[in-house]
């Protein structure tokens, strides 16, 4: 665990989060040329690649050596890796119990979970504890908090090592009677975290008890929103019960980012990470604030550390210093780059339909998904999520005026299959919904 020389109001840790460019970047490529050798040693995976690619560590003085030769690895390759050689960490494990904690997984949204070798220490956290003491969480504060249980509960056990002490409840729309029952005991100062599904069972739970959620949350200082992008009704009934979200996203399975106070992207930790952003189709750096690819290397992970992993995220992302203080950069998701579908030659993102089904009450919710059975396609096929009680007119009205806000707003013809939307939601785990299916 961090443990800060001088915390302040504003930083669980000035000296990390503060840290001038120049000397982040230092710190980065110290960490990257003690850990390479060490990874190489002991990860089956990492050697298999490098041997392929004819690299050794001895290759490697610089960080400039680094990124000129070091080759990627991706969820696939890892995936191969322990499909062939039986191995449950996919090739990823350098240490044994009890260093190796056990292993976590990815959500499995887009393909088979991946797995992630985790010691006693998860560097998740650091960021974590950076990120809830900027909302305003303290020592002895009470955290409520819902997570999915795929993720091991990110430690939790770690926040009390900070003080911060969660009270848990499933991460379940039906158990949202719950949530609103501890926060009310309990009064936490933090919220984590809230999805599009929870949001919603929140929704049904007000409309069907009448209880204010206001009054219920008044006691948070910050709501955390993550997993996928939030719709600007949901976003507008979260505030209308007084809560700040700061939104959430992973950094490439390694840590966390998450928006500051600022909210102007999500803060990349760079002390844990190395981030790379690169052209999607090829390995050339792109500008600050293009669209590219968002390529992690763990610089503080001694157990299964990712080494220049394509996350297939694609991002627009700076290092330039943010109003907020901190110097680490920051990234604004855009989707994911196997998401992406060119319909008659255009590009589509699933961030693209959010704010087309703000446009009518019966798909505020913004429950979609494209139906990609290829990546290039001459109409866009959609199947959308409606609530029946917001429905004005039949289906059928409601489907033809999504098509033509769909020709209207991104010049692409459209298809559209319009299904209620509890049962869309059957088709995800419980904090989001795939966006992109084949069928």
């Amino acid at each position: 665990m961090t443990t800060p020389c001088a915390q302040s109001d504003r930083y669980f840790d000035p000296h990390i989060e503060t840290m001038p460019r120049d000397q982040l970047e230092r710190l980065q490529e110290v960490r990257i040329l003690q850990l390479m050798p060490y990874v190489y040693q002991r990860s089956p995976l990492i050697r298999e690649v490098w041997d392929e690619a004819g690299v050794k560590p001895s290759d490697l003085r610089s960080m400039a050596d680094f990124k000129a030769k070091v080759p990627f690895i991706d969820k696939d390759r890892i995936r191969r890796f322990r499909d062939t050689h039986g191995d449950p960490f996919g090739g990823l494990r350098c240490a044994d119990a009890p260093h190796l904690r056990g292993v976590g997984f990815t959500s499995g949204t887009t393909g088979d979970p991946t797995p992630l070798p985790r010691s006693e220490h998860h560097t998740t956290i650091d960021g974590i504890q950076r990120e809830m003491w900027h909302m305003g969480a303290r020592p002895h504060d009470y955290m409520a908090y819902a997570l999915f249980t795929f993720r091991e509960g990110l430690n939790f056990d770690k926040f009390t090592a900070s003080g911060i002490r969660p009270v848990c409840v499933p991460h379940l729309p039906f158990e949202v009677a719950n949530l609103v029952a501890i926060t009310r005991k309990f009064r936490p100062t933090t919220l984590f975290m809230l999805s599009t599904p929870l949001i919603m069972g929140l929704q049904q739970y007000q409309q069907k008890t009448g209880d204010d959620l206001r009054e219920a949350f008044s006691s948070c200082r910050g709501v955390v929103f993550g997993g996928e992008p939030l719709s600007q009704s949901l976003r507008q009934l979260v505030e209308s019960w007084g809560l700040e979200i700061f939104q959430l996203t992973s950094l490439g399975d390694i840590a966390t980012c998450m928006e500051c106070s600022a909210h102007e992207g999500m803060h990349t930790w760079e002390d844990l990470a190395l981030v790379e952003h690169l052209d999607p189709s090829g390995n050339q750096p792109v500008p600050d604030g293009a669209r590219g690819e968002m390529v992690v290397t763990a610089l503080a992970d001694d157990v299964g550390p990712l080494v220049r992993f394509r996350t297939d995220d694609l991002v627009e992302y700076t290092s330039k210093p943010c109003t907020c203080g901190r110097t680490h950069g920051r990234i604004r998701p855009l989707g994911r780059k196997g998401d992406e579908m060119l319909i008659q030659g255009r590009s589509v993102l699933p961030l693209d339909i959010f704010p087309l089904m703000h446009q009518f009450p019966a798909t505020q919710s913004a429950l979609f998904q494209l139906v990609r059975p290829q990546r290039e396609a001459e109409v866009l096929k959609l199947r959308v999520g409606y609530a029946a009680d917001l429905l004005q007119g039949s289906k059928e009205e409601l489907a033809q005026a999504i098509c033509a806000a769909v020709s209207a707003g991104l010049g692409v013809p459209a298809e559209v299959e319009l299904v209620e939307n509890a049962e869309l939601l059957k088709n995800g785990p419980p904090n989001k919904i795939p966006r992109v299916t084949k069928a």
